[in-house]
């Protein structure tokens, strides 16, 4: 920044400073909570992940299991037939940091025969069940993942505005002060050495007055 060195920028750069400081004390704390709340939510995403990963290999297995003892084309017929209802909502809104992070849900349908029994076997039912529990913790999985992303995002955000106050804007304010605080006292020194050059004349002309 390029500014005069005078007392009414110098008492300006001061609040901007301190304004500065108190912004970055701020955001410096907001970002010790997003990367807290941001490493409690991973832990809770990688133990879903593992879950999803089981239930994903419980629920494909059944499936080729039920596909051996079916039939391919009796198992698309029965999955032609079958018509489950789900909802995904966000019930409410958490607010982390500043952050609104929505709060999501997946109710699915409850397990119920929607085909005959001749032709199938249990293996059927228990493929239906096990990918209904899968597409439940798919949705958490999917509400685990948002809400991460949306702390992720706001915590880049929070990184660069701190990066700023820190490497940019109060490193200048405080260099400006300092040299307009130098200039200032540069400007008093002169002012004091004129002024007693001033005062020494003075006397020596009024020395020179009462000889006369």
């Amino acid at each position: 920044m390029k500014v005069a060195p005078t007392k009414s920028n110098q008492l300006r750069l001061r609040r901007d400073l301190d304004m500065a400081s108190e912004g970055f004390a701020l955001l410096d704390q907001k970002r010790e909570i997003l990367v807290m709340e941001l490493m409690r939510l991973l832990e809770k995403v990688r133990r879903t992940h593992k879950r999803l990963r089981e239930a994903q290999a419980k629920a494909y297995g059944t499936l080729k299991k039920a596909v051996a003892s079916n039939g391919f084309h009796r198992m698309q017929s029965v999955a032609g037939g079958v018509s489950y209802e789900h909802q995904v909502s966000a019930q409410r809104t958490r607010i982390i940091a500043g952050v609104r992070v929505p709060q999501l849900s997946c109710r699915r349908s409850e397990f119920s025969s929607q085909f005959g029994f001749s032709g199938t076997d249990s293996l059927v039912d228990a493929t239906m069940k096990e990918f209904l529990e899968l597409l439940e913790v798919v949705g958490e999985m999917a509400a685990l993942e948002t809400a991460a992303w949306l702390l992720a995002r706001e915590l880049k955000k929070t990184q660069r505005r701190v990066n700023a106050l820190e490497q940019i804007f109060i490193p200048d304010f405080r260099d400006n002060l300092k040299f307009i605080s130098e200039s200032l006292e540069s400007k008093e020194l002169q002012s004091f050495f004129v002024m007693k050059q001033v005062k020494q004349r003075a006397r020596e002309r009024s020395s020179d007055g009462n000889k006369a």
